[in-house]
């Protein structure tokens, strides 16, 4: 179908202005190179246009009133016959359910046949103002069209009929859109002068149980498919779910900890990251908004944000922040302010080879070979948002933390409980180009409502960014206590995640030097806040802590950047010598269309004194690089 009838209508209508036909490579008076070719020769294959008994087109003839009437007729015999059998083919799919073989879900068929009649569908719509012309023209062909046996009032009816239809299809579409992501990639590790690297989540790079090896003997291959299903009613409760099948997962995702080592390449598991509905409903003349299910939620980086699992590979899994649980999320909306609560079970959610989905971490400074999690079961939680005008925005939230055993843990106590409370608020509002934030969070260990551990344990933030016509500065001051621990992802310094113990100041800003180039640059400037805590900080220790980058656009598809990164710890407690870390990456991002990218990049790894930090390897100095290559394909 697709442009057929749309070439039939316009060759029809250009004859009705008496504009002389054209031939085409079927018609022998007529050269193969003319430029209507290829659109006379579908209109031909159609039978919308026959020539002439000698089997001439005659090309230069302008065309008579009857020869007018047959092809008006022809259009609309072609046009009927493709209009009914859209209505065979979606009543073919409203019978339509995913077929499974064996344990795997075979969607292909059914995506391939919505893809089809969404196109057709697509195509028909076009077609409302050109049905309009051609009930004109059977008005005013009536006379010749009778001559050739035509029932003219049946013709007018049909057209009418078929513009109805097309109205209807108009509104009408799937009851399930599908879509997704495929990703492949690779992380391959390698030595340098016989040294392994370290890259910036604390996996070492170029590992074998043989020792120090290159790309292709520390290899990791990673693959994974996400389908997502949705409903696209617009009226009544709402769904969706995501189907994901593939080994990245395992990798990246299916633990609570930290530890560090080398990769792994798991083998497929398969799981649901989301599976919910949502609809609106009423107590007591109050509204609100239900979402049920596997659902994903987060707050901010200091209260609820799940840590980023990795610096290299990007997924909707990886980099969406949300914790997922098996519960619910109720909205509540007071005019312009609106209240969450979140209830639901956070632990035991396997995946089919028996991985803990997305477990919920409560804790504080991540260092590979030093970390120290809690696992959560249940959370219960309230997030409130209130805009400041138009210009700002205030947000205050509150979570309670349960664990089934009383294993809890901050870091400076040896005390335990099976709650942890967290709570606070945070702030923004802009004044023009000018952007100001700030927020205050405080943690409890508790043993069911009492309050194990309350001191030490806040964490503030405050900070100033201004936005110029070419370039952006930002410039922000933090304080994190010991005992602050919290399902969150504040920040990274070398390979330590959500450090504490720390106050300091953080900057960062970006200057587009051309349409094409762009420069940006950031630091991190922290010290040890306290004594009396313990931990790898005292008011002796120091973090310093910069990174430079060039992106440059070599075309609107074609990126290259180039990257350096520099840390250095200083007097940190029980560690000989002053660990250095620095990243040098270079990275090339292709686009391959509006649904696909591809991704190179190669970092090379220059560490000194790591020994202290527990990475052993060569006296502590690091020096090979990684590898790494992405593929995202979406549909």
């Amino acid at each position: 179908m697709k442009r057929t009838l749309k070439y039939a209508l316009t060759a029809t209508f250009a004859a009705a202005l008496v504009i002389p036909a054209v031939a085409q490579d079927t018609f022998p008076d007529v050269p193969a190179n003319h430029w209507a070719y290829e659109a006379l020769a579908k209109l031909k294959k159609e039978g919308l246009l026959v020539g002439y008994p000698d089997g001439l087109y005659r090309g230069s003839r302008a065309a008579t009133r009857y020869e007018l009437a047959v092809a008006i007729h022809a259009v609309y015999t072609n046009l009927k016959t493709v209009t009914d059998g859209l209505q065979t083919q979606i009543d073919a799919l409203k019978n339509a359910t995913p077929t499974t073989t064996g344990e795997k879900v075979d969607l292909t068929d059914i995506r391939n046949a919505i893809s089809a009649l969404q196109s057709d569908v697509n195509t028909v719509k076009a077609y409302g103002d050109n049905i309009a012309s051609l009930k004109k023209l059977a008005d005013t062909f009536e006379k010749e069209l009778r001559s050739l046996g035509v029932d003219v009032e049946a013709l007018k009816k049909d057209l009418s009929d078929i513009a109805d239809r097309v109205a209807k299809l108009e509104k009408r579409k799937p009851t399930v859109d599908i879509s997704g992501d495929f990703n492949i990639a690779v992380l391959a590790g390698n030595s340098r002068d016989d040294r392994l690297g370290l890259d910036k989540d604390g996996h070492v790079n170029g590992f074998s149980a043989a020792g120090p090896v290159g790309l292709t003997k520390d290899a990791t291959i990673l693959h994974e498919g996400a389908f997502t299903f949705k409903g696209t009613n617009e009226t009544g409760p709402t769904w969706k779910a995501t189907l994901v099948v593939g080994n990245l997962f395992p990798t990246y995702g299916g633990t609570s900890t930290f530890t560090g080592g080398p990769y792994v390449e798991a083998s497929t598991d398969t799981y649901f990251s989301e599976f919910s509905a949502k609809f609106n409903t009423s107590i007591a003349g109050l509204g609100f908004d239900v979402e049920a299910g596997r659902v994903g939620y987060k707050i901010n980086p200091w209260i609820l944000s799940r840590p980023k699992t990795s610096s290299y590979l990007v997924t909707d899994r990886i980099a969406d922040g949300k914790y997922t649980f098996d519960g619910a999320i109720l909205g509540f909306n007071f005019g312009s302010a609106k209240l969450d609560v979140i209830a639901g079970k956070n632990s035991k959610r396997l995946s089919q080879s028996g991985i803990d989905i997305n477990p919920m971490v409560v804790s504080n400074m991540r260092v590979p070979g030093f970390d120290s999690t809690n696992s959560i079961d249940r959370s219960l939680g309230l997030n409130l948002n209130v805009p400041l005008t138009s210009a700002g925005n205030l947000n205050l939230a509150y979570l309670w933390l349960d664990s089934d055993a009383t294993t809890l843990t901050v870091p400076s106590s040896i005390k335990t409980g099976n709650r942890i409370a967290v709570f606070g608020g945070d702030a923004d509002f802009s004044f023009g180009k000018i952007k100001v934030t700030g927020g205050y969070h405080k943690s409890n260990l508790q043993n069911n409502n009492s309050n194990v551990i309350d001191d030490d344990n806040s964490a503030w933030n405050a900070g100033l960014s201004y936005a110029g016509s070419n370039w952006n500065l930002g410039a922000s001051y933090a304080e994190i206590e010991a005992n602050y621990v919290a399902p969150g992802d504040w920040d990274r310094v070398a390979v330590i995640r959500n450090p504490a113990n720390v106050k300091g100041f953080i900057v960062n800003g970006d200057l587009a030097i051309s349409s094409n180039l762009k420069l940006t640059a950031g630091g991190q400037f922290w010290k040890g806040k306290s004594d009396t805590v313990g931990g790898l900080f005292t008011t002796d220790s120091k973090i310093n802590s910069f990174n430079v980058g060039l992106n440059y656009a070599l075309s609107s598809s074609l990126g290259l950047s180039l990257s350096y990164e520099d840390a250095k710890l200083e007097d940190l407690t029980g560690v000989t010598g002053d660990p250095h870390f620095k990243w040098t990456t270079l990275a090339l991002n292709y686009g391959l269309g509006a649904n696909a990218k591809l991704n190179f990049g190669y970092e090379v790894s220059d560490h000194t004194d790591l020994g202290g930090l527990g990475f052993t390897s060569n006296s502590g100095k690091y020096t090979g690089g990684l590898f790494t290559t992405q593929l995202t394909i979406k549909f």
